[in-house]
């Protein structure tokens, strides 16, 4: 598959952001809030210092912006989609 079908699969980069359930979800996101995403087997929670966390079975990893935050959950949804396919 090449990289240019990889990146068509996310139709949000062409809606934007802001039309992305996801990224709406991640922004409003308060302190202590948690929100599990069963489809790929993650959490996300904004912490009491403000930061957001994504953790797996196997991996828990911390952002600081809400952005990158997102791209992370993106590639691994895409990732997930792309074994899917293959």
């Amino acid at each position: 598959m090449s990289e240019q079908m990889i990146q068509q699969l996310n139709v949000y980069e062409y809606l934007g952001k802001g039309c992305d359930p996801l990224y709406n979800v991640i922004c409003h996101m308060q302190q202590g809030y948690s929100e599990c995403i069963p489809d790929i087997n993650v959490t996300l929670t904004k912490n009491q210092h403000g930061l957001y966390e994504l953790a797996s079975e196997s991996n828990h990893e911390c952002y600081s912006n809400k952005e990158d935050l997102y791209d992370c959950v993106s590639k691994i949804i895409n990732n997930s989609l792309l074994r899917g396919i293959s």
